[in-house]
């Protein structure tokens, strides 16, 4: 067990957190890994089982070693949670398990993490908890006295325990749209869908090629290009839905993750199963009642459980709330590779999401900001070692 305190902390196991914390190993850099679940990627192992990354294996996949091919192109969520374990096992992490980062604050010239095993220093902390971390739960009128079940998709575990049941799912996000597919599939025997915003939906793949390819080709031109880029595929792999009851979205779905962060939905059946009448698509929740949920449009719907596909936070505020380091939807203010301004080694990593999907650009995203941090610890070093040349 490591002795010498650690000059980097990373609060988090996940892909971005163990991207960074092994290139700062590589360069030297002593790094513990905070994780408050009990193993490494505690936040993939509570996604539901029927989970399959829109990101190729090879676009998905931390730096060595890779995902074995046997998982196939779309790997599943055990698949991944296996890829990160492996990654950490190989690369010998320091991983500190069932260990909640709680606070962060100056300490002098160095950064004071306070956990629920004890206060931690180090020169440098990197946050790396992830976008979803905490659900977004609207409160509707009277949906405490519902007599069905609420519940945020996040709690979802698996929805092979929904057959047989009338399910209305809340959102159109690429959550929503991906589990109203695997719902359908369950089968449950009536699905609603309900929509505030309809989506940019795009396909899995085009004439056999992966939309990941393509969506990382595109980042390179302006979002103007790439709103009617994105739009054409759409409507040439998807076509006009508005039939169905989703309208083509009168924002692009590169602006609208820009100013909103949502991102677009991938189609894996779900367009399919809409077409075919296996669910439909109604409007806005007004409000609850005992045993019927009210739409605005005035129609009442009667399901056994409501699921809310709707979204997730940060859920930065009390780590670094008080630090002036977030923006108004709770998200840092410093991008990735560069310290929050007026916090000299405090970094960030995983919270920009891109249609591309964010674990290639984890790896990326965690070389940059390894090499800033071990450049003046090499400084220090090579000063150190030719004081020591020349006592000889």
């Amino acid at each position: 067990m490591r002795t010498d305190p650690p000059r980097a902390l990373v609060i988090g196991s996940g892909s971005a957190g163990l991207s960074t914390a092994a290139a700062l190993q590589r360069r030297g850099v002593p790094t513990l890994v905070l994780e408050e679940g009990d193993d490494v990627g505690h936040s993939w192992r509570r996604r539901h089982e029927e989970l399959r990354l829109n990101t190729t294996r090879r676009h998905s996949d931390l730096s060595g070693p890779r995902i074995p091919r046997a998982a196939g192109r779309w790997v599943s969520r055990d698949d991944y949670v296996a890829h990160l374990e492996d990654f950490s096992a190989r690369h010998h992490l320091h991983v500190r398990s069932g260990t909640r980062a709680e606070r962060i604050d100056r300490a002098g010239g160095r950064w004071r993490v306070r956990t629920s095993d004890g206060d931690l220093e180090a020169a440098h902390v990197v946050v790396a908890t992830g976008l979803d971390r905490v659900p977004r739960q609207p409160q509707w009128p009277g949906h405490d006295t519902f007599a069905g079940s609420v519940l945020h998709a996040a709690a979802l575990r698996t929805v092979r325990g929904l057959a047989r049941r009338r399910v209305l799912l809340v959102g159109a996000g690429n959550s929503g749209v991906e589990l109203a597919a695997h719902l359908v599939e369950a089968p449950v025997t009536q699905l609603w869908l309900s929509v505030r915003t309809p989506p940019t939906i795009m396909p899995l793949e085009v004439a056999g090629i992966p939309l990941t390819p393509i969506a990382v080709a595109l980042r390179a031109l302006p979002e103007r290009v790439r709103d009617v880029a994105a739009r054409r595929i759409s409507r040439l792999a998807v076509g006009d839905l508005a039939a169905h009851g989703l309208p083509t979205p009168r924002q692009g779905p590169y602006s609208r993750l820009r100013t909103t962060g949502v991102t677009a939905a991938v189609d894996r059946g779900f367009v399919h199963h809409l077409e075919a009448g296996r669910l439909e698509i109604v409007s806005e929740i007004d409000r609850f009642t005992h045993l019927d949920v009210v739409l605005r449009d005035g129609r009442c719907l009667r399901p056994d459980i409501v699921i809310t596909a709707t979204g997730f936070r940060p859920g930065l505020e009390p780590l670094v709330g008080h630090l002036g380091v977030l923006d108004e939807n709770g998200r840092p203010l410093a991008t990735t590779g560069h310290p929050a301004s007026g916090t000299p080694g405090l970094w960030f990593i995983g919270y920009q999401p891109a249609i591309e999907g964010n674990l290639r650009q984890h790896v990326i995203d965690a070389r940059r900001i390894a090499r800033r941090i071990a450049r003046p610890h090499r400084a220090r070093f090579r000063r150190a070692h030719a004081c020591e040349r020349a006592i000889l």
